[in-house]
């Protein structure tokens, strides 16, 4: 009996060792490419919506109180998606198809998440923003219709954590400030730092029904007196426009809802039966402005198979060298401009001489 091992059976099993080891690191390597998480964001083209169809089943636009007209063809609002969170990116792999994929953009965390916040406090504003594009929207477009209408000051978002947080809530219809009749935002910034933190701001308020009056003492944040709350214009429109975007967030849908409300209140079709995208915020006097993500959205819509392309022109620097085949963009600064873009379109007439964006 040897009192040796067989060197052909230990170099067998070395070599079993070797090639273990070897797939092991291997399925390591793939799973740490595949699920580790890296400090980048990956934005992508997200759905595209029929603003004349139904999200989550429920019409996107609904009029009641006012005539209404048939539409033809679609005016359809943009979205983008993005991978990873604030509090783990993208994974390495989702990174490197993002570098080879030319609809996608790669972002850092800090790009999207301002510091302290997170996904519940991005989601939040998101929606804040969404709901002052509607009220936007649907202001502009009675503006352009020329259909007058009341405005009030309400409070749109309250820091929990601030001065007003256990006081005042989203939806409190702003009376006076200090005895002041409201006028509007700069008033109440100007009353509020006149306390100087040594007496309390005295806000005359409608809750639903309930007049009410409360008293917040501000708190200095970043060298100001604040007392952490967001204020605005709220419009009350003289007939109902219900807006549902489902979990669809964010201000650049604005242009297109202003356009698909002023369609169903004018007779005849916008479109002419063409499909158009586009995308850019909306203030009540109709002017346009720019918006991230615009590439992504460019590649939204000819995914989506729709030729016609909306673009703000202050986002035109990024449009120029990426517009996919298939598209055509127009340039857009007011709403008066896509109104007579969507008249050459639909009319078939020679879209050439449309504005477009040039370096």
């Amino acid at each position: 009996m040897s009192l040796f091992e067989n060197p052909k059976k230990s170099r067998s099993r070395a070599s079993r060792i070797v090639g273990w080891l070897v797939t092991l690191a291997f399925i390591g390597g793939v799973a740490f490419v595949t699920i580790a998480p890296t400090p980048y964001l990956v934005e992508q083209p997200g759905p595209v919506y029929d603003l004349f169809t139904n999200i989550s089943g429920k019409p996107v636009i609904s009029i009641d109180g006012r005539k209404t007209y048939p539409t033809k063809g679609s005016l359809n609002m943009l979205t983008v998606t993005l991978q990873g969170t604030s509090s783990r990116g993208a994974s390495w792999f989702q990174v490197g198809i993002a570098k080879m994929d030319e609809t996608k953009k790669i972002l850092k965390i800090t790009d999207i998440y301002p510091p302290g916040w997170d996904d519940a406090k991005l989601n939040e504003q998101s929606d804040v923003m969404m709901l002052d594009a509607q009220a936007n929207a649907k202001a502009a477009a009675l503006n352009l219709l020329h259909i007058p209408y009341q405005s009030y000051e309400a409070v749109t978002l309250v820091d929990l954590t601030g001065a007003a947080g256990k006081i005042l809530k989203a939806g409190d219809k702003v009376i006076s400030v200090q005895g002041e009749k409201v006028t509007g935002l700069a008033q109440i910034k100007r009353l509020v730092q006149e306390t100087n933190g040594k007496v309390p701001v005295v806000i005359d308020i409608v809750r639903g029904t309930k007049p009410m009056t409360v008293s917040i003492t501000p708190k200095k944040v970043e060298g100001e007196w604040r007392i952490g709350v967001f204020i605005s214009a709220v419009p009350e429109f003289p007939f109902k426009i219900d807006i549902q975007v489902g979990n669809v967030g964010g201000p650049s849908g604005g242009q297109m809802l202003a356009l698909a409300i002023y369609d169903q209140l004018t007779p005849g079709s916008l479109t002419g039966g063409q499909n158009v995208a586009g995308t850019g915020t909306v203030d009540p006097s109709g002017n346009i402005g720019p918006i991230g993500g615009i590439v992504q959205k460019m590649f939204g819509t000819s995914r989506a198979g729709i030729k016609w392309f909306f673009a703000p022109s202050a986002n035109c620097d990024e449009v120029i060298g990426h517009i996919p085949k298939g598209i055509s963009v127009i340039k857009v600064s007011t709403l008066q401009d896509s109104l007579a873009a969507l008249k050459v379109i639909s009319s078939g007439g020679d879209a050439t001489k449309l504005p477009t964006c040039t370096k």
